[in-house]
C-alpha cells in the first residue's frame, strides 16, 4: 500500500470514528434537572412544568427525561435564575419579578388592563423573548438564560384576608397586599395600597399573622397555595395586573446539548406555551368558583370605582416606561415592541 493510500485510509477511518461519536452523543441518554420554587402538585407545575418535560421526552424519543425539585429544593425561588444560570438546576420555573434587578424590562407585560386575553399577552411575550426578540437580546441573554416556555398568569385579583369591608375604592387605602415588585408595585400605590414584595411561599404564615391584610394574585395560585379558607374578600373581573413567568434553561447548559436536544426543547416550549395558556383560562373560572364556595365574598365595585381603576392603571404604563427609560434601560422600545406583539397576535 502507498504512502497515499495509508493516509486516505487513516483519514477515512478518523472521520468515521468522529461520525460515530457524534452520533453516540447526539443518542446518549440525558436527564435533566427541572428546579421550581412551587409545593408538590401546584398548578403550574400540573399544567406547564409537567407536559413541558413529558412532551420532551416525547420528542426526544425517550433520551431527555427530567428529575423535579420542586419546593425549592435546589434554591430560593428569587435566586433562581442565577442557579440556572450557573448550572446548579438545568432547566428552572423562574418569575423574572423576584429578581426585578436582574430582569427590570419583562414587567412591560404585567402592567395591569395591558391585556384582556391571558394567551394574546402569553403569545405576545413568547414573541418579545423569542428568535432576537428585544426581551431575548436586552433581559435574558445578558442573565445567561435560554427561555423556552413565556407564560402570563390569569389577569390577578385583589384578594383580602383581612375583616375589613371593602365597599369602595377608597376602601383600599392603607392596606398591605403582597406584590410581585415592579408594575406590580406602581399599581398598588396607585390605588392608595401598601405594596408588599415577597415570594409566594412565604404568603400563608403572613395573612395568618396579619402582616399582610391580602395579595394580588390569580385564584388557581391561591388554590394550589390553599389561601380559599382564610380569604374573606376578592374581586372578580378586573385585572390589577398579572406575573410573567417562565421555564428557562441557562445558556451554557443549552449550547452544551446536542442539536436534537435543543430542537425538542426549543419546540416544546412553543407548543407548550400556546397550550398551557388555554388551560390556565380555564382553570381560573374553576378555581374563583372553589373559592367563593369556602366562604369569600365578591367585592362589587360601582362603575365610577372601576374608572379611578382604568385611570390608574393607565397612569402606571406611563409612569412605568418614564422609570425605565430614566434609569438608562429602553422602556419606550420594550412597550412598543409588546404592545405591537399584543394587536399582531390573535
Amino acid at each position: 500500500m502507498t504512502f497515499c493510500s495509508r493516509f486516505l485510509t487513516a483519514g477515512i477511518g478518523t472521520a468515521l470514528l468522529a461520525a460515530s461519536a457524534s452520533s453516540a452523543l447526539a443518542q446518549a441518554k440525558i436527564t435533566l434537572r427541572l428546579a421550581d420554587s412551587l409545593p408538590s402538585g401546584h398548578v403550574i407545575h400540573e399544567l406547564v412544568g409537567k407536559p413541558f418535560s413529558e412532551l420532551v421526552t416525547k420528542l426526544t424519543d425517550g433520551q431527555v427525561t427530567f428529575q423535579h425539585f420542586p419546593a425549592e429544593q435546589l434554591g430560593k425561588a428569587k435566586d433562581m435564575a442565577q442557579l440556572t444560570a450557573l448550572g446548579v438546576a438545568d432547566v428552572s420555573y423562574i418569575v423574572p419579578s423576584y429578581s426585578s434587578d436582574k430582569f427590570p424590562l419583562t414587567a412591560v407585560a404585567e402592567l395591569p388592563g395591558i391585556f384582556d386575553n391571558e394567551c394574546r399577552g402569553s403569545l405576545a411575550f413568547y414573541k418579545v423573548s423569542h428568535n432576537g426578540g428585544i426581551l431575548e437580546t436586552k433581559e435574558f441573554a445578558p442573565n445567561q438564560l435560554h427561555p423556552l416556555v413565556t407564560l402570563a398568569l390569569p389577569a390577578y385579583q385583589l384578594q383580602l384576608a383581612t375583616s375589613r369591608e371593602i365597599k369602595s375604592a377608597k376602601d383600599i387605602e392603607g392596606l398591605k397586599v403582597r406584590t410581585t415588585g415592579g408594575a406590580m408595585d406602581l399599581m398598588m400605590r396607585s390605588i392608595g395600597g401598601v405594596p408588599v414584595r415577597m415570594a409566594a411561599p412565604e404568603i400563608y404564615e403572613s395573612l395568618t399573622r396579619g402582616t399582610l391584610d391580602g395579595l394580588i394574585f390569580s385564584y388557581q395560585s391561591s388554590v394550589s397555595y390553599d389561601f380559599g379558607k382564610i380569604l374573606k374578600s376578592g374581586t372578580e373581573g378586573l385585572n390589577f395586573g398579572t406575573a410573567i413567568f417562565t421555564y428557562s434553561i441557562g445558556e451554557a447548559k443549552f449550547k452544551s446539548l446536542p442539536e436534537n436536544v435543543r430542537k425538542a426543547l426549543v419546540d416544546a416550549g412553543e407548543q407548550t406555551t400556546r397550550e398551557a395558556c388555554k388551560r390556565f383560562e380555564d382553570g381560573e373560572k374553576a378555581a374563583t368558583d372553589k373559592i367563593k364556595s369556602q366562604g369569600m365574598k365578591v367585592i362589587n365595585f360601582s362603575a365610577d370605582d372601576k374608572k379611578v381603576f382604568d385611570t390608574a392603571f393607565r397612569a402606571v404604563a406611563q409612569e412605568w416606561v418614564k422609570d425605565v427609560d430614566k434609569r438608562g434601560k429602553p422602556g419606550t422600545d420594550v412597550y412598543k415592541a409588546f404592545t405591537e406583539a399584543l394587536a399582531a397576535t390573535h
